[in-house]
C-alpha cells in the first residue's frame, strides 16, 4: 500500500475500536462519535480494500478473521504513533532522554496463533506497554510453527501444544478448559438440554480439537458425523458458532467476550481440561533473555489475576455468610 492510499487516522481508529469491542455502538461511545460515523468509516475501509471486514447479520456485525488480523496490525501501528508523538511533544531535554531510551529499547518478535493473538493477547497488550515501555512487542499471528532458529526472526512464541519442543526452553502458562457453546439463536433458540440431544445437533469441528474426549467425559457413546463442518482456525470456528451454524467445542480463554455479551452461551457445566496447554517458548541462548523473562512474568500475572479476583469474591461471600449466621436474630413484636 502506498503512502497516498493509507486511510485517514480516524478511519483506522474507528475500525480498530469496532473490531476490539465487537460493536459499532461501543466503538462510537469510546471515540465520541455516532454509530453512523463508525459504520461509515468501516464501509470506506472495506471499499478501499475491496473486501468485507464485517459479516452483517440481523443480530449485528461480526468481524471476520481478516478484520481481526488487520486490526491487530493497526493497533500496533497506533501504539508506535502514540509513542512517536509523545516523544516529539516533550522538551529538548526530555526528547534527548527519550532518544537515549529508544536506543536501549528491546524489540521482541512474538509468534502466536491468530485466535490467541486477537482474542486473548491483544486486549491485554496496553497493560504490557504501560508496565514495560522499554520492550516493544512485534506480534506475528500465524498458524505455522515458528522455528526460532534466527531464520524467521522470531524471538519467542506463544504455543498451544504438549509442552515439549526439542532444542527449546518452554514455560507452561495455563491449562485450557474446553466445553460446548452455541449461539442463543441456534435452532431458533431450541438449545439441547441433555447431553444425548447432541446426537441431533450440527456439531462444528476444529481439526486439532476433537470432540471425543468431551463425549467420553459426558458418558456419551457418540461420534462426529464425517460431513460435519470442519475448521483449521479457531477464529473461523467461533465466528460460525456465533452465527448459529452449529455447536462448537470451545476453549475458555478464546470466548471471554462472547460469553460476557451473550453472543455465545455455555450449554452445560461439564468440561474437560485439554491434553494441550499454553506455553511460552524461546531459545536458551537468546540474546534477549531479560526481555523474555519480563514477558514471562507479565503473562503469569495476567493469567493469575482472574483467579485472584475469583478467590477474593469467594472469601467475601463466605465472610458475608458467616456474619449472617452469627448475627443475633431480629427481635419481633408479637401481637396479642
Amino acid at each position: 500500500m502506498t503512502l497516498a492510499r493509507i486511510p485517514p487516522l480516524q478511519t483506522l481508529r474507528a475500525f480498530e475500536a469496532a473490531v476490539r469491542l465487537r460493536s459499532f455502538t461501543r466503538a462510537a461511545d469510546e471515540l465520541a462519535l455516532t454509530q453512523g460515523a463508525v459504520s461509515q468509516h468501516v464501509r470506506a475501509l472495506e471499499a478501499q480494500l475491496g473486501i468485507e471486514l464485517f459479516a452483517r447479520e440481523r443480530t449485528g456485525a461480526e468481524p471476520t478473521a481478516q478484520a481481526h488480523a488487520l486490526a491487530l496490525q493497526i493497533r500496533q501501528g497506533l501504539s508506535v504513533l502514540e509513542r512517536a508523538f509523545g516523544a516529539t511533544s516533550a522538551s529538548r531535554r526530555k526528547h534527548a532522554n527519550a532518544t537515549s531510551h529508544a536506543a536501549r529499547e528491546t524489540r521482541l518478535m512474538v509468534s502466536v496463533l491468530p485466535s490467541v493473538a486477537t482474542r486473548w493477547l491483544a486486549p491485554r497488550l496496553p497493560r504490557f506497554h504501560a508496565r514495560h515501555p522499554e520492550i516493544a512487542l512485534d506480534i506475528k499471528p500465524s498458524t505455522h510453527l515458528a522455528r526460532l532458529d534466527g531464520r524467521d526472526r522470531i524471538d519467542v512464541a506463544l504455543r498451544y501444544g504438549p509442552g515439549t519442543w526439542p532444542g527449546l526452553s518452554s514455560d507452561k502458562l495455563m491449562d485450557e478448559e474446553v466445553f460446548p457453546v452455541a449461539s442463543p439463536a441456534f435452532r431458533g433458540g431450541k438449545l439441547p438440554r441433555r447431553f444425548a440431544d447432541l446426537a441431533g445437533c450440527k456439531l462444528l469441528v476444529h481439526t486439532t480439537q476433537p470432540w471425543e474426549p468431551w463425549f467420553q467425559a459426558a458418558g456419551l457413546d457418540l461420534s462426529v458425523p464425517p460431513d460435519a463442518p470442519s475448521f483449521d482456525e479457531a477464529n473461523r470456528l467461533l465466528e460460525a458458532a456465533v452465527k448459529g451454524a452449529g455447536i462448537a467445542l470451545a476453549r475458555r480463554s478464546l470466548i471471554e467476550a462472547e460469553l460476557a455479551d451473550g453472543r455465545l452461551v455455555r450449554l452445560w457445566k461439564r468440561s474437560i481440561v485439554d491434553v494441550h496447554a499454553h506455553y511460552l517458548v524461546w531459545r536458551a541462548d537468546s540474546a534477549k533473555l531479560a526481555a523474555i523473562d519480563a514477558l514471562r512474568a507479565w503473562l503469569h500475572g495476567e493469567i493469575a489475576a482472574p483467579a485472584v479476583k475469583r478467590a477474593r469474591l469467594t472469601r467475601t461471600r463466605v465472610a458475608a455468610g458467616q456474619a449472617s449466621l452469627s448475627a443475633p436474630p431480629k427481635q419481633t413484636t408479637r401481637r396479642h
